[in-house]
């Protein structure tokens, strides 16, 4: 096992200096971001809204897209919101961050380039979807101890690897993912045969240039495979993993992989001296993050709700290829109330017995 991750480590610096190195230039992340992700990280409490507000009103695309925000359906009220501190007052604080954060990174990131059946609004959806369920995973009553701002930033960034793969190297990463769909399996097993590391840790080296503290960037390295993090970073990988099959559960974008997660299997639900291992307490917070996911998704991403709509099945469960992934097909009905409770229904069957 260490010889492996030794490899791929190897590997995946390699990688990550020719995407640095190449004539595709990965802009530095400029001053007005280091002051926006070190906002973005304290809690709620400690935050200074002044200092922030200013921030903001100095890059004219970000105050466009708050106010835009807060005159959404889902935001919107009876007047039309002009002033940057009326919309944080109507959307609040912690979804200005949330949004500031996500506009700044989608702004600043070169484009997705076109490869068939992955396109860059399932790309950042699926990023917005993970961030979210991240966030809310890190809430004081969970008892994680990891500011809910270093698990957004975790899981809004966990997939810009695939975004620089896409772009450096379009012929091989496309082949990845029709292999992951064909085989139905993570996208990150084939790409570990194909590149010999995977985009979680070449995204987490470029995120190192970019002086990100040490465990944002762990907890993009290893989310994918939380028990080889070191010890001190398990717990931000594995909430990750959780946010990443949350995700993949709410129908919203795309990661690539070829099958949802089964929850489950992940690394922390299996830490039975956690809250969040509690089956209850998982099933009821997972359907939040979906509920809020599918109530935010149009207003914030221009994406409709999708996981009440098109529930996601599972099939022949005994005879899934990879032990603790399931393979599932999506199944439409018209009847709302089945579609909820066969939803439910699911959602339950997803954390086992324990």
């Amino acid at each position: 096992m260490k010889n492996n991750l030794r490899a791929e480590k190897t590997i995946g610096d390699s990688i990550a200096l020719d995407i640095l190195t190449s004539s595709v230039k990965l802009p530095p992340l400029p001053t007005n971001g280091t002051k926006l992700l070190s906002i973005a990280q304290q809690p709620m409490d400690r935050i200074d809204i002044t200092s922030f507000a200013r921030l903001v009103e100095k890059d004219p695309g970000l105050f466009t897209r708050v106010l835009q925000l807060a005159n959404s359906p889902y935001y919107g009220g009876m007047e039309k919101i002009i002033s940057l501190r009326a919309a944080i007052t109507r959307i609040g604080l912690k979804e200005a961050i949330n949004s500031i954060c996500l506009y700044f990174f989608q702004d600043m990131l070169p484009k997705f380039p076109g490869i068939t059946g992955f396109s860059s609004k399932d790309y950042w959806a699926y990023s917005w979807a993970c961030a979210l369920a991240n966030r809310r995973l890190g809430h004081p009553n969970l008892g994680m101890d990891i500011l809910p701002g270093e698990l957004y930033l975790t899981g809004l960034l966990h997939g810009i690897g695939k975004l620089l793969m896409a772009i450096h190297y379009p012929n091989e990463f496309s082949s990845c993912l029709t292999r992951a769909r064909q085989l139905k399996q993570p996208l990150y097993k084939i790409e570990l045969e194909k590149f010999g590391t995977t985009d979680a840790y070449v995204a987490s080296k470029v995120m190192e240039v970019w002086n990100l503290p040490a465990n944002i960037c762990a907890g993009v390295a290893f989310y994918q495979m939380p028990e080889s993090a070191p010890a001190e970073y398990q717990n931000i990988a594995g909430l990750t993993q959780l946010a990443y099959g949350i995700s993949g559960i709410s129908g919203i974008g795309s990661s690539g992989d070829g099958v949802l997660m089964d929850l489950s299997s992940t690394y922390i639900c299996q830490q039975f001296n956690l809250q969040i291992s509690r089956k209850k307490i998982r099933e009821n917070l997972v359907q939040e993050i979906i509920t809020s996911l599918d109530e935010k998704s149009e207003s914030v991403m221009g994406l409709p709700a999708k996981s009440q709509t098109n529930i996601a099945e599972k099939k022949n469960l005994g005879k899934t290829q990879i032990p603790g992934e399931t393979q599932i097909t999506a199944k439409r009905n018209s009847n709302a109330s089945i579609e909820k409770k066969r939803f439910l229904g699911w959602l339950k069957s997803l954390f086992g017995k324990n």
